[in-house]
């Protein structure tokens, strides 16, 4: 396909020159003739580089020099506009090509990036009063949210495990890990929550686990499949989270 073949009727359409009776043909054989649909694609594709690439007094001279039948370019060369309109539309081809091909380009996120793109620090908000426990988790989370680790650590460590809100203090207790660096403790915190049927945490812990594994540099094989399992459940809380980390870890 040669978009030379059809440019003067294509171009005389775009400009208004054609008669009504004339565009309502071109239009008719638009529908019928894959090869002129094709070049009057090429065509509108290569005016949008125009309108990117080239200044509007310079395509008013592209017309100009059209309708004189040449066109000077640098260097004193001769070129016809019909053979500009064919390198500009392969330069949109290739514009194209390059915008949707990048992303498969780009280099794989770090685990550490991914970790620090999707890990969030609990809120140190909602807080409640009453038992001992209650109020060792309440001192954790303020705590935490002063970035006074070691001393959430020690609030939490106050919290027997047949308590009701072990698998919070768990939970509080993973982050505080974080922020210590001690992501195997990290990871055996989550892990336990994960496991648990509390319903408020359960979820968090399935994802932060996932999330400490990535930045420890243990990713396996059983991770990607549970990470794969969040993804594919609409319900899950981190679902769509999941999907996301899923396509840049590819």
């Amino acid at each position: 396909m040669k978009i030379e073949n059809y440019y003067d009727r294509i171009d005389q359409y775009h400009t208004g020159e054609l008669s009504d009776n004339d565009s309502k043909n071109f239009e008719r054989e638009l529908n019928s003739n894959e090869e002129l649909r094709q070049a009057e694609e090429l065509y509108r594709l290569s005016l949008n580089v125009l309108d990117y690439g080239v200044e509007e007094n310079l395509r008013k001279d592209l017309k100009n020099w059209a309708a004189e039948g040449k066109d000077t370019a640098k260097g004193g060369r001769i070129i016809s506009l019909r053979s500009m309109i064919v390198v500009l539309s392969a330069a949109a081809s290739v514009l194209l090509l390059i915008f949707f091909a990048a992303p498969y380009f780009m280099p794989q996120p770090s685990p550490s990036e991914l970790f620090a793109t999707y890990y969030q620090t609990p809120e140190a908000s909602n807080l409640r009063g009453g038992s001992v426990p209650q109020n060792a988790i309440n001192a954790a989370k303020k705590a935490l949210a002063e970035e006074s680790y070691a001393d959430a650590v020690e609030d939490l460590a106050k919290i027997p495990s047949g308590d009701p809100l072990y698998i919070e203090a768990q939970f509080y207790l993973g982050h505080a890990m974080i922020g210590l660096n001690n992501l195997p403790a990290a990871k055996n915190a989550f892990e336990l929550v994960a496991a648990s049927t509390e319903v408020k945490f359960q979820e968090k812990g399935e994802w932060n686990y996932l999330l400490v594994c990535l930045k420890a540099d243990q990713w396996n094989d059983i991770c990607e499949a549970k990470l794969t399992t969040i993804a594919q459940d609409a319900d899950h809380s981190f679902s769509a989270q999941a999907k996301e980390l899923l396509k840049k870890m590819k």
